[in-house]
């Protein structure tokens, strides 16, 4: 008998389809019978599924990835597969392998739901399809959360505990684990210390990127090779709380070019890094008598906080010096200088009085330091003993800490103040910045980092009389 117009025609069922995903913390080294694996998640998903007529669609994973918020790679693909259409339920073996957050948590229940995606449990007999279901899943991620809170409480203990014994809680880059013990990596290691050497002396930090990820063998950002630089066990400390402590690993980074690296991670702040590369040879140098860093406008140079050069400014200024005048300048006392060295007789007597008087002070602060640090890792481990009254621990170690900064802060001063170069080598130097200079090959980058090898800062006053020419303007302050 033919259909009629306007008459439905048979649909045969179909069934519902559905997405399993399995989300793991933490992944490797974890074993047992409490430990849910993304296998044994995935078997219990097909098991409940099978008798209630689901079709497998897809298999979505978070591995190493919390369940506290819903930034992650397998809930994003979900989301699109739901906008799409293609999917009729999530299901998970246990409802904190969703979320251990109440709130995230429901809202993205709301949104799968709007797009007419329900939840399953395969573990606590959970379907959102229904009120019932609804409720219990609201209770249920309230537990997890609280349960998720324990567990990052006994965590933040047990580093504060690790700490007081001087242990490092993970394995910074550069490091490896053996006997539950970090050593420096016998690649990564030296690696790591040459990136702080790369950064202290002035290497712009995607070079300084770059380099590291060739060692790596894998891409790196400049943000997170920064992070890298700020992190306290490269000097052979651990952090807990608001304290460092000593460590027991070995430092990858002396104190000075610590204290080097964390001085201008502090003075580039906020920059981006296209902003640090050098487009002009003498950034960073040159300043005003004030200080002032100078800047380039065109082919002239400006005091940043002039008022004679930028409107609102709260310098004098030093006016609109043409850049490649100064630079002719610059030069011109560098050549000066490298004539001058080859004929100081008494040039190598001064440097070598002085290198014995700074190499003795450095070793007996570097004792200080050695010592204070030692006492405070014994103190430390006193304590965690109960062998000291909480108070006699506390006053104990702020006075080791006072010492420790002490010995520390003058060793960095000390290093601030280097031993002038053999002058027979800095001449060298300065004939081959000179050399360097006329090669149209090399970049700012390159002229800027020879130029600093040899020179503190050069200073540009303003003009004394009309029209004073750059030359009479011009104070090149060499490290020697």
């Amino acid at each position: 008998m033919p259909r009629r117009r306007g008459q439905l025609a048979a649909v045969p069922d179909q069934p519902r389809r559905f997405v399993a995903y399995r989300r793991v913390s933490e992944l490797m080294g974890r074993g047992g019978d409490d430990f849910h694996s993304p296998d044994i998640q995935l078997s219990a998903i097909r098991r409940m599924a099978k008798p209630a007529g689901l079709r497998e669609v897809a298999v979505v994973d978070d591995i190493d990835r919390t369940g506290r918020n819903f930034s992650r790679d397998g809930i994003d693909r979900v989301r699109k597969m739901a906008a799409a259409g293609q999917v009729d339920v999530l299901a998970v073996y246990k409802v904190d392998r969703f979320g251990r957050n109440v709130l995230e948590s429901l809202q993205m229940l709301a949104e799968l739901a709007n797009m007419g995606v329900t939840i399953m449990s395969a573990t606590e007999q959970i379907d959102t399809s229904t009120p019932s279901g609804r409720w219990m899943l609201t209770n249920l991620l309230a537990i997890a959360e609280m349960q998720s809170d324990e567990i990052g409480r006994g965590w933040s203990n047990t580093i504060a505990r690790r700490a007081e014994r001087g242990q490092h809680h993970g394995r910074p880059l550069g490091y490896i684990r053996v006997n539950k013990r970090l050593i420096p990596d016998p690649v990564l290691g030296p690696a790591m210390t040459e990136v702080f050497r790369r950064y202290a002396i002035g290497d712009p930090i995607g070079e300084v990127t770059a380099y590291l990820a060739a060692i790596r063998g894998k891409a790196m950002h400049t943000a997170n090779v920064k992070k890298l630089l700020r992190n306290p066990a490269y000097r052979g400390m651990v952090v807990t709380g608001d304290e460092v402590l000593p460590g027991e690993h070995d430092a990858l980074v002396d104190e000075v070019t610590w204290r080097k690296v964390q001085n201008r991670l502090a003075a580039e702040a906020g920059t981006p890094p296209r902003h640090l590369a050098p487009t002009w040879p003498l950034v960073g140098l040159v300043e005003c008598p004030q200080g002032h860093k100078l800047q380039r406008q065109g082919d002239r140079l400006v005091c940043g906080d002039g008022r004679g050069d930028v409107k609102g400014g709260t310098c004098p200024g030093v006016g609109r010096p043409i850049l490649a005048r100064v630079v002719d300048e610059v030069l011109r006392q560098v050549a000066e200088w490298a004539a001058e060295l080859r004929t100081d007789h008494d040039a190598r007597a001064r440097r070598l009085a002085r290198m014995t008087s700074s190499q003795a002070d450095r070793a007996t602060l570097e004792r200080q330091l050695a010592d204070a640090r030692s006492a405070m890792v014994r103190l430390a481990k006193s304590h965690a003993l109960e062998r000291l009254p909480d108070d006699v621990y506390r006053q104990a170690m702020a006075e080791l800490r006072e010492a420790e900064q002490g010995a520390a802060g003058q060793l960095a001063r000390l290093g601030s103040v280097e031993v002038p170069p053999d002058p027979v080598a800095a001449a060298n130097a300065a004939e081959a910045l000179l050399a360097l200079w006329q090669d149209q090959d090399v970049t700012h980058a390159e002229r800027v980092k020879a130029l600093r090898s040899i020179v503190d800062r050069i200073v540009v006053r303003p003009a004394a009389r009309w029209r004073e020419p750059e030359s009479d303007r011009v104070d090149v302050q060499f490290h020697w």
